[in-house]
C-alpha cells in the first residue's frame, strides 16, 4: 500500500502545473447533495435525523431560501424553479420568494415563457405571472419549443401554438419536440417527421428516432444506427452500432465494438479505436482506452493522453479528473492540473463555481 501511494504521489508530481494553479473554496462543506449555480443561486439539502431539508443559497453561501424540510425544488429555467411543497407544486425565483402558488398536482418547468400544469386531471399552460393562457383540456402536455407543444388529447398526440391553437392536428401516437423547423412523429408504420405545417417531410419508417440536431438526425431501424439530413437523405453510406447525435459538428460512431468520429459531412475523422467516446464539449472530447480517459481537440488529434481513471467533459475551460478514484482535481484544456487532486468527488464547473464534496459533505471551488 505504501508503494502504491507513494506511486499515485509521483505520478501527480510529474503532471504538468498550471503557473495559475488554484485552491479556493468559496463555500464551506456543509451540505449532503447540490446542484450547479444557476446565475446566483443553486440549490441544497441538508440531511436531519434522516430528513432532507431543502434551501437555496446565493454564491457566497448565504441563504436565499432557509432549509425546509418536506419541500423539494427542481432545476431553475428562465428564471423561475419549479417547487413542491405538501404535495402541491408552485414556482419560486432566484431570491427565494414564491411567485407561484403550490396548487398544481404536476407541472413543467418554463419554457418560451410558459409552464405546462395539471388541474383536475387536465394539463393546460400558464405564464410567469400564474395566469392561464391556454385553459387545461389536454391528457398530457409537453413543453414549448420553437412556439410549439406536443399535446395528447383523446388519445392521440399533435401540436398547439402559444395561444393553443392546433398547428399539428392530434393524430399520432407519439412525438418528440420541435427542433430545427421538423418534429419526430410515430404512426402505425413507424416513426417520421413533419414540418411546422403538419406535412410529412421523412416518411414514417424507423424504429427509434432522435430530433434533428445540428440539421442532422439520428434514426435506427433493426438496430443499425444511420444519419439522416432534413431532407430524409442517407448523410453516408455506414450503419452503426451505436452512435450518439452530433455536437460542435462531430458525432461519436460505434463499429466493431470500438468508438470514433465522423464529422457533419459524414466523413471519419477519428477511427474507430476507442473504447468509450463522449461528444464534444468546450472544443474536446472524452475518450477511453485501455481503462484510461483523454481527450481529443476538434481535429481529433489525442491532445491530453490518456491517463485517468475517470474525468468528466470539459466545461467552462476545465474538466474534473481523477487517477486513483479517491482524489478529484481538475485540469485545463492543456491537461495542466490547475486545482489539485484533493476532493471524494467533484461536477463541472458552472458560473465560476464547482460543486466538491469532502468527507462526505459537499461544497463549492472556484477558478479565478
Amino acid at each position: 500500500m505504501k508503494r502504491f501511494m507513494i506511486k499515485i504521489l509521483l505520478t501527480f508530481s510529474l503532471m504538468p502545473f498550471s503557473a495559475a494553479m488554484a485552491n479556493k473554496i468559496v463555500i464551506n462543506y456543509d451540505f449532503d447533495a447540490v446542484s450547479p449555480f444557476y446565475q446566483d443561486t443553486a440549490i441544497v439539502v441538508q440531511n436531519k435525523q434522516g430528513i432532507p431539508y431543502v434551501g437555496l443559497i446565493n454564491t457566497v453561501g448565504e441563504f436565499i431560501l432557509p432549509p425546509q424540510k418536506h419541500i423539494e425544488i427542481k432545476a431553475f429555467n428562465e428564471g423561475l424553479a419549479p417547487i413542491r411543497i405538501d404535495q402541491r407544486w408552485g414556482f419560486i425565483d432566484t431570491s427565494g420568494q414564491i411567485v407561484i402558488p403550490a396548487i398544481f398536482k404536476k407541472l413543467t418547468s418554463f419554457n418560451e415563457g410558459l409552464a405546462a400544469v395539471l388541474e383536475e386531471d387536465k394539463w393546460g399552460f400558464i405564464n410567469t405571472k400564474g395566469e392561464w393562457v391556454i385553459s387545461p383540456r389536454f391528457d398530457k402536455a409537453d413543453i414549448f419549443q420553437e412556439g410549439k407543444a406536443a399535446v395528447k388529447q383523446y388519445g392521440s398526440w399533435g401540436f398547439i401554438d402559444e395561444q393553443g391553437r392546433w398547428v399539428v392536428q392530434a393524430k399520432f401516437r407519439d412525438t418528440k419536440r420541435f427542433s430545427g423547423g421538423l418534429a419526430a412523429v410515430k404512426t402505425n408504420d413507424g416513426w417520421g417527421y413533419v414540418d411546422t405545417q403538419g406535412h410529412i417531410v421523412i416518411t414514417p419508417k424507423y424504429d427509434t428516432v432522435y430530433s434533428f440536431n445540428e440539421q442532422r438526425a439520428l434514426v435506427s431501424n433493426n438496430q443499425s444506427w444511420r444519419f439522416i439530413s432534413q431532407d430524409g437523405t442517407l448523410l453516408n453510406d455506414k450503419e452503426y452500432e451505436h452512435a450518439q447525435p452530433f455536437s460542435e459538428g462531430k458525432a461519436v460512431v460505434m463499429h466493431n465494438g470500438k468508438y470514433g468520429y465522423i464529422d457533419i459531412q459524414g466523413n471519419e475523422l477519428v477511427s474507430p479505436l476507442y473504447d468509450n467516446a463522449w461528444s464534444y464539449r468546450d472544443g474536446l472530447a472524452r475518450v477511453e482506452k485501455a481503462g484510461k480517459v483523454g481527450y481529443l481537440d476538434a481535429t481529433g488529434k489525442l491532445v491530453i493522453e490518456p491517463q485517468y481513471k475517470w474525468g468528466q467533459s470539459f466545461q467552462e475551460g476545465l474538466a474534473a479528473v481523477t487517477l486513483d478514484y479517491w482524489d478529484y482535481g481538475y485540469i485545463n484544456q492543456r491537461g495542466e492540473l490547475v486545482i489539485p487532486p484533493q476532493y471524494d468527488d467533484a461536477k463541472p464547473f458552472n458560473n465560476g463555481l464547482a460543486p466538491v464534496k469532502h468527507e462526505g459533505k459537499w461544497g463549492y471551488v472556484s477558478f479565478d
